[in-house]
């Protein structure tokens, strides 16, 4: 059978367009596959933000020589720790020294804990965070507070919010990953402040929404 080369052109770009097309279909597919794969495999194992005004799984944790605040918290209030144009619940706390000690370490607070039991993998700590700060005479507080994510004794992320001015807000997205063995692990979100704080005292004020924690499996 005789064909021109007109035709052996036309024949050639029918064989490039079916090559192409089935090599789309197998890079869509492929890209479906990963994405299933890693949502299959990234798991939230705790998503907190206060809506119920409960803890749970979380409960409140203090330093030898700390304070979290008044009497009874942490509590949940209404607060914009996120910036995102409006109010949710958030917890409350205003921590630092019950004594001044400089025998000990300085920063002193307390925070939030939890207990999870893991295969070996990575661990992605997620938390927003804010501190306020109002006082009827001075203009600035130096510290505002030190949040850090802590796994098994492990600091894995610490974020200083430094000064912060009389009537201002700080806000921060303090995220950090870890790995893990297989057992039991403790995790913590600590705040601590380097000066006495008493109740009544105008001091800075913390808050905490949205704490995530998400686990991916090792391979």
């Amino acid at each position: 059978m005789f064909v021109n080369s007109e035709g052996k052109a036309e024949h050639f770009r029918i064989r490039r367009m079916v090559s192409l097309s089935q090599w789309l279909r197998i890079f869509v597919w492929s890209a479906l596959v990963m994405s299933s794969f890693g949502i299959c495999e990234a798991s939230m194992v705790i998503e907190t933000n206060f809506e119920n005004n409960g803890l749970v799984p979380w409960k409140r944790f203090v330093t030898p020589n700390g304070t979290v605040g008044e009497v009874g918290w942490p509590t949940v209030v209404s607060f914009e720790t996120a910036q995102e144009g409006h109010g949710s619940k958030a917890l409350i706390f205003k921590v630092g020294q019950v004594l001044y000690d400089p025998e000990i370490t300085r920063e002193q607070g307390g925070g939030l804990e939890t207990q999870l039991r893991t295969e070996a993998g990575a661990l992605h700590l997620s938390a927003q965070i804010a501190v306020a700060y109002h006082s009827p005479k001075d203009k600035r507080n130096l510290a505002g507070g030190l949040f850090q994510w802590i796994v098994d004794d492990h600091v894995i992320v610490s974020h200083d919010m430094g000064a912060v001015l009389n009537g201002g807000v700080l806000r921060h997205h303090l995220q950090g990953q870890h790995f893990v063995h297989a057992g039991a692990h403790t995790i913590r979100l600590r705040i601590t402040r380097p000066f006495v704080s008493h109740p009544g005292q105008h001091a800075p004020l913390q808050y905490l929404d949205n704490l995530r924690i998400r686990f991916l499996p090792q391979e």
